[in-house]
């Protein structure tokens, strides 16, 4: 190899946008890793940022001295990135530099090894063609994220507990996951729009106390504008006069009649609507709507919930309608689970079902859970309509099945 396979230049501006720019740090981990540098020395110093980094410790030219102090190689060019000119805010385009240099390297290394074995007279053609071709997809499909070296036990005890997140406090944390499954026709989007509108009025969805209001948007895939109009309206009046006035406006609805979230052209759209609305917390389904499919199977449901943690991960909440199956549970009663593949019983941090208790107009109902929480929440066993007809509440009176029969 007669020219050099690598960009000095872009190597030594990775590390001096990093070693001031926090921000540089995390963007240059999204495109490239320690692996990638052509210099050992390079690599030695990057390490000795993120081991500062995870132990979160100040990482500055005086503490990354003290751990690169045994390799004299490195602390020799330590001053020449100090004096090195880069800006932190173009990091992820040296990223990129030195990313492509790397992969140009692992190519040709590797095909020098494919041009040797491929003159082995013994190999199977076949059988070493199939292998050729896994060894070249697995560089073009190389992870770059470098931070992924695990912590002791001990240095994970040694951080203090973070305080949960709350959107609803004792409720929702931020990017808590929900499916609410049950009966037909027995509340379960009013449910979630009564979550939506109380939360952005700053009122829990069971009572009256107070909490800071968030940004909510509901994805109704089931109802047109016409129909939420009719049926918002009570909880809408409710939560202005008990919480904020501008409740209303602190709610984005889009009504589709049927999205697939697995197709890149149906979740850019849901993506672009959440970057400018910036919701905290999101209503979308019911689930059945979101694919042109049954989710029968595991590989069914692998896409799905892949796209829908595209919408947690941007820091939301998720609320989801599902439907339950027909079968009847060990009790003689419908069984809560969402219908179809075993998958979707993992995925949610929390999982409940509604169950008609039998009652005259469907007024009272069985709040079930039909997978164990992730976490202790003040989720209720029953639920009643109040008296002002348009809200769900706590319930605790008697929840047989048909207690409530006429």
């Amino acid at each position: 190899m007669n020219a050099p396979m690598h960009d000095r230049t872009a190597e030594r501006s990775v590390l001096a946008a990093c070693l001031v720019s926090p921000t540089a740090r995390q963007e240059a981990k999204r495109h490239m890793t320690g692996a990638d540098f052509w210099e050992p020395t390079h690599e030695t110093i990057w390490d000795a940022m993120l081991k500062l980094e995870r132990g979160s410790k100040t990482v500055d030219p005086v503490t990354v001295l003290a751990v690169i102090k045994s390799n004299p190689a490195a602390v020799a060019i330590l001053p020449d990135l100090v004096s090195h000119v880069a800006l932190p805010d173009n990091v992820g385009e040296y990223g990129e530099i030195v990313r492509s240099w790397a992969i140009k390297r692992r190519i040709e290394s590797t095909a020098r090894e494919v041009l040797v074995r491929a003159l082995d007279a013994d190999a199977s053609a076949v059988g070493y063609a199939a292998s050729v071709a896994n060894q070249f997809a697995a560089i073009r499909d190389s992870g770059v994220t470098d931070d992924i070296t695990g912590k002791t036990l001990t240095e994970i005890l040694a951080e203090p507990d973070d305080e949960p997140d709350w959107l609803i406090p004792g409720l929702l944390e931020r990017q808590d996951r929900l499916i609410i499954t049950g009966d037909e026709g027995l509340g379960k989007s009013h449910l979630l729009r009564q979550f939506a509108i109380c939360a952005s009025a700053g009122i829990n969805p069971w009572d009256t106390s107070k909490f800071e209001p968030i940004k909510t948007a509901i994805f109704d895939c089931e109802n047109t504008e016409r129909q939420v109009r009719r049926m918002a309206r009570g909880i809408v009046t409710f939560a202005q006069r008990h919480g904020r006035a501008d409740v209303a406006d602190r709610v984005n609805l889009r009504c589709s009649a049927r999205l697939d979230i697995t197709r890149d052209k149906d979740l850019a759209q849901i993506h672009h609507e959440l970057d400018a609305q910036q919701p905290d917390l999101v209503i979308i389904g019911p689930l059945y709507r979101l694919v042109p499919r049954a989710i029968q199977t595991d590989d069914d449901a692998a896409p799905v919930l892949a796209a829908l943690d595209t919408i947690r991960d941007r820091g939301i909440a998720l609320l989801i309608e599902a439907h339950s199956g027909h079968a009847i549970g060990k009790g003689g009663s419908r069984d809560m689970r969402p219908r179809g593949s075993s998958a979707l019983l993992g995925w949610p941090e929390f999982g409940y079902g509604l169950r008609d208790l039998g009652a005259k107009g469907k007024r009272y109902c069985e709040f079930v859970a039909w997978r164990g929480n992730r976490s202790e929440r003040q989720w209720p066993t029953a639920l009643r309509r109040a008296d002002d007809g348009v809200r769900w509440i706590p319930y605790d009176g008697p929840t047989e099945v048909g207690a409530w029969s006429a």
